[in-house]
């Protein structure tokens, strides 16, 4: 009896390893995918894993990410500004120094549409159906300056709007109603994401100086200070008098999907570090 009792514990401690495994496999897809634009297929693998367990964080040098972070960038990403400041909430939730959840946060909040949006603005889709039809892109957008726009630009829609045969010049009349509808959104809206966004730039900062100065892994992160320099850019626009909101947005997504990449490219520094060491 003693003896069954310990195969059993055994057995699911295997099991429980398996399913683990599997979780660290399917995040690590979706981190790929998330790197290389492809939020859709991130967000897929980011929500089995959220499922599966959704305590899961992860834990670098400079950063701790709750899966529900990925899954609100994978959101973000494709424009899903509801869906993704909800998840971003709840990653806070659980890990409440996530200073890239907080980052995104306060970038949602920027983005998310605002009450003044006109009822019959223009839909992702319908200005898709419209180029596919052949309209041309110059009175597509002097339709949408008529009628506004319900969507925001992302990566994801840039790339849907010019494989459906919008030019350079429609998608920079789209940036600019959506610039001009970001100066109508609702103050205290607006003034909480520059509050979110002050308070991640500055706790990113701290850790990337930390980890440099202390750690031997830190030594490997952001060699260059290209991040540091962007994150300080960042600040002083959060914090300007009349802050200029489509450079805080760009500079702020710039800063999230660098130290993404950032991670990846430091595991490599450093094990080639490693490497080289050893052959010594």
């Amino acid at each position: 009896m003693k003896s069954d009792r310990w195969v059993i514990r055994i057995a699911l401690l295997l099991f429980a390893g398996c399913g683990t495994l599997e979780l660290q496999s399917e995040f690590s897809a979706g981190r790929q995918a998330l790197i290389k634009g492809d939020s859709n297929t991130a967000l897929t693998y980011f929500q089995r894993v959220s499922v599966g367990d959704p305590n899961y964080v992860t834990n670098y040098i400079v950063l701790r990410e709750s899966i529900w972070t990925y899954v609100g960038r994978g959101q973000y990403n494709a424009g899903k500004f509801g869906d993704a400041k909800q998840a971003f909430e709840k990653a806070l939730s659980y890990v409440n120094d996530d200073q890239l959840a907080r980052l995104y946060l306060g970038l949602t909040l920027l983005r998310l549409p605002q009450s003044t949006t006109p009822s019959n603005a223009f839909t992702l889709q319908e200005i898709l159906f419209a180029l596919r039809e052949g309209i041309e892109p110059k009175r597509v957008a002097a339709l949408a300056h008529e009628r506004g726009i319900g969507f925001d630009l992302t990566k994801d829609t840039d790339n849907q709007l010019r494989n459906a045969g919008a030019d350079s010049f429609l998608v920079d009349e789209i940036k600019k109603i959506r610039a001009e509808s970001v100066k109508k959104r609702p103050e205290n809206q607006t003034s909480q994401g520059a509050k979110e966004i002050a308070s991640a730039l500055a706790g990113l900062r701290d850790s990337l100086d930390y980890a440099i100065a202390h750690s031997t892994q830190g030594r490997f992160w952001d060699p260059t200070g290209e991040i540091r320099t962007q994150i300080k850019s960042g600040l002083s626009l959060v914090s300007a008098r009349e802050p200029d909101w489509q450079k805080v947005i760009s500079t702020g997504e710039w800063i999230g999907q660098t130290l993404e990449e950032e991670i990846d490219r430091a595991r490599r520094d450093e094990a080639d570090d490693r490497r080289r060491n050893q052959t010594r």
